[in-house]
């Protein structure tokens, strides 16, 4: 049995489906509800630490704006995927939602960047150069009409595997699961002379039963969560990639907002969205323990292994070129990590 609800839980993601959040601003005249209810749609079940979270930033939102606004939280899948929502928010249909890095990156070329793999070791070195950039990065939301409310995390993710993939050589003739569109994740691939299975997450834990995939990647808690984890035996202990993600608005939605009740909404979602990335954190360290303990064996790659995985991401961004991966941008995140890791830049 995967663990309960209340300690983990799914997000959709850059490699499968993470959390969606739909807001929308509706006047109402009941007596007790907010003068502008903010409706919240969220993959997260009932009772599950997520829901919790949403739960308590309503409660403070409303508090701290005497009543005038709220959220009215709904789960389950109506929006559909990532890329359903951000045509739906371009429309307007939509008016806010939570997305992965992976969704945004032609909105925002310069969120490319954090999903470049093996660019972080660490989640200090994350909070580093999110500290430092994120205003940057915002500013690029802004430009495109969106207002950020809150950064959270899908966390470090892994490749898993029905054999043990030590090296690059081990996922030669391999069936690896490939997310569709995702240009990164093919040069990588060619890199790898490596064919890819493209399907849709929804599908991968019966193409795990099938036999028709055989490695996948996600960060623990999803595998365990899915269950995916039931039908692997190998989890390769060497951070992929990070997965950032935001929870965003269209700052029409917003401005139409008290200017106090906007920079409420703010304070209150960017605290419960720390919260929710601490929570993720602590998910997904205990979801590789428990699937440890439920018989996923730990694949360490040696030295040059990891030497040689990391050769080949950096070829393979390379072969993206500047107009892909926005040159000023790599520089500011190298540039951050650098003093960082050297002891000049703030521990945060």
């Amino acid at each position: 049995m995967p663990p309960s609800p209340d300690r983990l839980y799914p997000h959709a993601g850059l490699l499968g489906v993470l959390t969606l959040l739909l807001l929308a601003l509706v006047p109402v005249s009941s007596a007790g509800e907010p003068v502008h209810v903010i409706k919240l749609a969220t993959l997260a079940p009932e009772n599950s630490s997520p829901m919790r979270i949403f739960n308590d930033m309503n409660q403070e939102l409303n508090a701290q704006t005497d009543g005038r606004v709220g959220f009215k939280i709904f789960g389950g899948f109506a929006l559909g995927d990532e890329m359903d929502v951000l045509r739906k928010l371009r429309i307007g249909y939509v008016h806010a939602a939570a997305f992965t890095t992976a969704s945004l990156s032609d909105l925002n070329p310069d969120m490319r960047v954090l999903q470049v793999p093996f660019l972080f070791s660490t989640y200090d070195e994350v909070d580093q150069v999110l500290g430092t950039l994120a205003g940057d990065l915002e500013r690029g939301f802004a430009a495109q009409g969106y207002e950020i409310l809150g950064w959270f995390e899908l966390g470090f993710v892994y490749l898993m595997s029905q054999s043990p993939i030590a090296r690059i050589a081990d996922l030669k003739g391999q069936r690896v699961w490939a997310v569709a569109g995702s240009r990164m994740t093919k040069v990588l691939f060619d890199r790898a002379e490596v064919s890819p299975v493209t399907i849709s997450a929804p599908d991968v834990l019966l193409s795990l039963q099938t036999k028709s995939l055989n490695v996948v990647y996600n960060s623990p808690y999803y595998a365990l969560v899915t269950q995916w984890y039931s039908r692997i035996q190998y989890l390769t202990d060497l951070p992929l990639i990070y997965g950032a993600s935001v929870l965003m608005i269209d700052k029409k939605i917003f401005d139409r907002l008290p200017a106090e009740d906007r920079q409420t909404l703010k304070t209150v979602c960017r605290k419960h969205m720390r919260r929710l990335t601490e929570k993720t954190r602590q998910d997904n360290a205990e979801a590789l323990q428990v699937m440890f303990r439920r018989g996923i064996t730990r694949v360490t790659p040696e030295a040059d292994a990891v030497t040689a995985f990391k050769q080949l991401s950096e070829a393979a961004m390379d072969d993206l070129g500047p107009k892909f991966l926005p040159p000023q941008t790599v520089k500011a995140v190298r540039t951050s990590l650098d003093q960082y890791r050297s002891g000049i830049g703030e521990k945060r």
